[in-house]
């Protein structure tokens, strides 16, 4: 197979101080800035200037027993709130948050991403989520806590919700003619009556369809779930092996729905400037890791309390536990060394190399077909990202895979991505 032709593309993700499981405690980690906006501003701006497609900000779900540890809370600043405050000190880099279905009315968030899109000029993404399951327990009223199956079908309705309400709205529909008086043409304004399952939604929506027409739309897809995702712009991928990333990727391929979808392969790389420098790095970052925390990371994945488990003995007979470890390659770990592993790549790939090590790793993944590029979970924050944009996208540079300029002003341009079709309504918005 010749090499293949093309870029690959970046992303970011941000969430606190970093992905490693007590990176909050690391000496280079800005811990007492983590609501501070400023410290959003440096990263945004870190990451544009590099050229990188997009920057995430991961509001994680976060349980109730991993959260009792003490450890570390995530993002702390409302997502939506905080797209507005880096729209307004960034020009190009896409910006990007998860939005949690099961909780939330569609009608309101459709509104607020495409508010967003107008404010950032067409650079907005969005990842549905419906795992914070916990979050009806916080609120007086709102929506009960659904099954699994229930939050995913809520989910499909909610996205198709979103997109009706973006194409209630045409291109050209605001005419401003101030001789006629006319400042909407309202033949290309639609009413829809979208009556599901779980939502009833009167459009139109009331603000102009967004200049990417859909915002970007992400989507997540493990190892551990074998699933493929609904159709989505991105996926984010966690496959352990180029093989298998390959095989998501033909497949996914194949579908109808996806052929214009980038892979983007998850990766959380500690770099150093020799292999044993990077792996000196990674034992100093495995020594912040909380044991107990490592339980109770397991203990919210698979809903039971590990805890009273034996540490050292053999794993427990725990619904789905085994069968994860067999999928990670982790068997003959005990519970207390895979609570440790878990806590280091929550099912991600880990990468421990120099900066040009892992510009060939890239490269040989991108030419092989196992991704369009790579999602980036930095160990800490904000010297992991000073470090790739500083290092690993030069390298990535001089082998022709990554821009050195932007050459659009949209995250659908810097993606190639195509312009939605706005799907017409009937005329009663069924």
């Amino acid at each position: 197979m010749g090499k293949r032709k093309g870029r690959l593309h970046l992303a970011v993700s941000v969430q606190g101080a970093g992905y490693h499981s007590g990176s909050w405690r690391h000496p280079e980690a800005e811990t007492e800035k983590l609501h501070d906006p400023a410290y959003f501003y440096k990263l945004a701006q870190t990451a544009e200037h590099a050229k990188l497609d997009l920057l995430f900000l991961d509001h994680a779900f976060v349980g109730d027993r991993l959260r009792s540890t003490g450890s570390e809370p995530g993002l702390l600043l409302e997502p939506f709130t905080l797209l507005g405050a880096l729209a307004s000190v960034t020009e190009r880099i896409g910006l990007g948050a998860a939005v949690s279905t099961s909780v939330i009315e569609p009608f309101a968030v459709a509104r607020q991403l495409a508010a967003l899109d107008h404010l950032s000029g067409g650079r907005t993404a969005w990842l549905a989520s419906e795992t914070d399951i916990l979050e009806p327990r916080r609120r007086l009223g709102g929506p009960p806590e659904l099954s699994r199956e229930e939050r995913l079908e809520r989910k499909r309705e909610f996205v198709e919700v979103a997109a009706r309400l973006w194409d209630s709205w045409e291109e050209g529909a605001v005419i401003a003619d101030r001789e006629q008086g006319r400042y909407i043409d309202s033949g290309k304004v639609h009413v829809i009556q979208h009556a599901g399952n779980h939502f009833r939604v009167r459009g139109p929506l009331s603000i102009p369809r967004p200049p990417q027409g859909h915002p970007v739309r992400i989507g997540r897809s493990s190892i551990l779930e074998n699933t493929f995702p609904d159709p989505a712009d991105i996926v984010f991928s966690s496959r352990p092996s180029l093989g298998e990333a390959a095989d998501f990727y033909a497949k996914l391929k194949k579908r109808s729905d996806a052929n214009h979808t980038k892979v983007l392969t998850t990766v959380t790389p500690i770099l150093g400037a020799t292999e044993a420098e990077a792996r000196r790095k990674a034992a100093e970052l495995r020594e912040l890791a909380d044991p107990q925390e490592g339980l109770a990371f397991l203990s919210d994945l698979f809903h039971t309390d590990l805890t009273g488990y034996s540490e050292s003995g053999p794993l427990p007979a725990i619904p789905g536990l085994r069968e994860a470890v067999k999928a990670a390659g982790l068997e003959g770990l005990s519970l207390r060394e895979l609570g440790r592993r878990a806590l280091e790549v929550k099912g991600n790939r880990v990468f421990i190399g120099t900066p040009e090590q892992l510009a060939d790793w890239m490269e040989a993944w991108y030419d092989a077909y196992g991704s369009d590029g790579f999602h980036l979970e930095l160990p800490v924050l904000p010297g992991g990202l000073d470090e790739f944009v500083g290092q690993v996208v030069p390298a990535l540079q001089s082998k022709g895979l990554f821009r050195t300029e932007y050459s659009g002003s949209t995250l659908r341009e810097h993606l190639e991505l195509p312009l939605p079709v706005n799907v017409r309504i009937s005329k009663e918005g069924y």
